[in-house]
């Protein structure tokens, strides 16, 4: 029956991003790129550690995301909540599986200036269908918790 499952997982499509998240976090490194597509480029995302289900991801807020008040977007913000959320998640499926976003809820605490921050994200729950996490998003010396976030994510098979 395993041999059936892994020729199974083997011919069934993934979500690559997922692969690779499981793989640095199964080797043990930390402080690796997350280049897998444009926002996390943008926001010169770093994996920089955890575990299945609980990832610390760092940002660097770039000089193009600044508000006329000198801070960063509350967008920018979303995003890397958002981004460390669904990496978290993606860290924790099986092959095969992926999500989505359904609903997201932020708060803005502090300002967040140019620079770096450091997301912890966290699966509260899994379910076949439907998962909900949480994550706090703190300045690059994690001194100040600039923002907080909870969410919901469509958990589906990857559609090849």
């Amino acid at each position: 029956m395993a041999d059936a499952l892994e020729a199974e997982a083997n011919v069934r499509p993934d979500n690559l991003d997922r692969a690779f998240i499981q793989q640095t976090l199964a080797a043990g490194v930390g402080n690796v790129a997350l280049a897998m597509n444009p926002a996390l480029q943008w926001l010169g995302a770093t994996l920089q550690g955890g575990s299945k289900g609980a990832l610390s991801i760092g940002f660097t807020a770039p000089a193009d995301s600044v508000q006329g008040n000198g801070v960063v977007s509350g967008g920018a913000l979303a995003s890397m909540l958002d981004l460390a959320m669904a990496l978290a998640l993606l860290s924790k499926l099986p092959h095969g599986r992926t999500c989505a976003t359904v609903s997201l809820t932020v708060n803005m605490l502090e300002p967040g200036h140019v620079g770096k921050f450091a997301a912890e994200a966290r699966v509260k729950r899994l379910g076949n269908r439907i998962a909900f996490l949480e994550a706090d998003l703190y300045d690059g010396a994690r001194v100040r918790c600039v923002a907080n976030a909870t969410a919901s994510f469509a958990v589906f098979d990857v559609r090849g």
